[in-house]
């Protein structure tokens, strides 16, 4: 067969391969974004040495990241959220939320648990609330929010904690 060239090498399509590394590529990135905007980076966990990790069970979560109203932290504040936070003691974190006093978020979280409860099946709120206090939080500020949670009707409330070094 005499059609021209004398080359008969064959290589083969690689876009639709390229095409699938980056749709992968372009699902992970957006998985990973959502996860790391469930925490905040100001929160620096306690240490505990029965810490365990996060179970499958806990995906559906509702995450409060809560710290110690320090003057560092609230000059790093817009001047609207400044003067609205500066009576109170700590700041509550919420993915999606502005910063919050415990008394705002409390209000919060008794909206949160009636949008939970007309949604869920029988109308029993299975949300497992996850407390990520900040390592110099008072402990009065915390159990200050637990009590919020447990008005509101929420009753699963776990503390996460960094695993302490033996």
């Amino acid at each position: 067969m005499s059609h021209g060239g004398g080359d008969d090498t064959i290589e083969p399509d690689l876009t639709p391969l390229l095409d699938l590394v980056m749709q992968l590529l372009m699902f992970f990135i957006v998985n990973v974004r959502f996860v790391t905007e469930q925490v905040s980076q100001d929160i620096q966990l306690p240490t505990s040495t029965s810490a365990r990790p996060i179970g499958k069970a806990d995906t559906a979560a509702l995450f409060i990241n809560q710290k110690r109203l320090t003057r560092a932290f609230l000059d790093r504040m817009p001047d609207r959220e400044r003067s609205r936070l500066r009576s109170a003691d700590s700041v509550v974190l919420v993915p999606g939320k502005d910063p919050m006093s415990p008394l705002e978020a409390k209000a919060w979280l008794k909206d949160k648990y009636q949008d939970a409860e007309k949604e869920a099946k029988g109308g029993k709120v299975q949300t497992v609330i996850q407390f990520r206090p900040d390592g110099d939080l008072d402990l009065n500020e915390l159990f200050k929010m637990m009590n919020f949670c447990k008005a509101a009707g929420y009753k699963n409330l776990k503390i996460r904690a960094t695993v302490k070094a033996k």
